[in-house]
């Protein structure tokens, strides 16, 4: 499986409905994080800050270790 982040800009459906085309390589499980582009947090997120995030979800394990590691990072 490739361990990779996806991120694109979506509109909602007249159902109120995102849609995500996902290739086939980066599996069938997945951890969606929606924030709304016209929100404070979508824009006050720095290009580090969206890396981090990025990579934190490509990393995240059940190892509470680890992840007690990265939100040091990823809270600051």
């Amino acid at each position: 499986m490739k361990q990779a982040v996806l991120r694109e800009t979506l509109c909602t459906d007249e159902n109120h409905q995102l849609h995500i085309n996902v290739p086939p390589d980066m599996g069938d499980e997945f951890e969606v994080i929606v924030l709304p582009i016209r929100s404070k947090t979508a824009n006050a997120l720095s290009d580090d800050s969206q890396f981090m995030l990025a990579a934190y979800s490509a990393v995240i394990e059940s190892n509470s270790e680890e992840d007690a590691i990265w939100e040091k990072y990823v809270h600051h």
